[in-house]
């Protein structure tokens, strides 16, 4: 349905001070590479690294998820400005914390960003929850205080999906509402992630995305502010490609892809060039 996605759409929230014009508030994309717990060999970065580095970075930030044995070895090694980004923090600093990662050490490697709450690690696909809406909080708030920057994921099983958009808000506004008033547009990033279409191969349709997106920021001019809103990035994470990110990226409040298997493959430069294009 291009009436939903047309990038003239304006959301208009029901508290009678916020309106949200989501094509006049120059929103710059944001496009980011999960590669999981991926590649196997070490000797297969630097392709991959390759693949990030020929991205046109001009109208698009881009960042990069390596696993965290990789997060050293791909600091600095990117040349177009993408942003090594790791794939999760602890909320206590360097101590006796086995098997975790603090942000003063990755701001030690120059690291200003960091990824937190993907669904993976939320629970989904039979793993156990490392995260909760609870210590995902106390997360962001220990990395803005630290000076860095977030992505923050946020998402629905097919469970709630099935239910229709009404409750795959309600379940959004869940994740999201220890959080509202630590968002800041520019330090905060949200991914969202339809978790039944991550690594699945199945899309939201277009309609469906900006429907999603537009009812969360939406949530989040009526929780934090209009402003808030307005100025805010929101991240579709759910299989993203080459093939569909022209029409995902012409909705209005789609900005920018967290990007899994394709952020594997070359064709990584061309979602970016995608969004950038849609968005001038």
């Amino acid at each position: 349905s291009s009436d939903f996605c047309s990038r003239d759409f304006v959301l208009i929230t029901e508290t009678p001070q916020a309106v949200v014009v989501s094509e006049t508030m120059g929103r710059k994309p944001v496009v980011g590479g999960n590669w999981k717990c991926n590649p196997a060999s070490k000797g297969a970065l630097d392709e991959l690294i390759a693949n990030i580095n020929a991205c046109d970075t001009s109208a698009c930030d881009v960042y990069v998820c390596p696993s965290p044995l990789h997060v050293d070895y791909c600091c600095g090694k990117m040349t177009n400005g993408a942003m090594v980004t790791p794939q999760n923090c602890n909320f206590k600093g360097c101590g006796a914390f086995t098997g975790e990662m603090a942000v003063e050490q990755m701001k030690d490697l120059g690291i200003t960003n960091v990824l937190i709450g993907h669904s993976e690690r939320r629970g989904e696909f039979g793993i156990f929850p490392m995260d909760t809406n609870d210590t995902l909080a106390t997360k962001l708030k220990y990395i803005l205080d630290a000076g860095m920057s977030c992505v923050f994921c946020i998402g629905e099983p097919l469970a709630i999906r099935e239910k229709g958009l009404e409750e795959v808000l309600k379940e959004m506004d869940v994740q999201l509402e220890k959080i509202y008033g630590l968002l800041d547009p520019a330090k905060v990033v949200i991914a969202y992630e339809p978790v039944w279409a991550i690594g699945t191969g199945v899309t939201a349709t277009p309609a469906d995305a900006q429907a999603t997106h537009e009812g969360i920021r939406k949530l989040i001019a009526e929780k934090a502010s209009a402003e808030i809103a307005a100025g805010i990035r929101i991240q579709y994470g759910g299989s993203a490609n080459a093939k569909n990110a022209p029409e995902l990226s012409a909705c209005a409040d789609i900005d920018g892809f967290l990007v899994g298997g394709a952020s594997l493959k070359p064709e990584f430069k061309d979602i970016v060039a995608a969004i950038s294009a849609a968005k001038k």
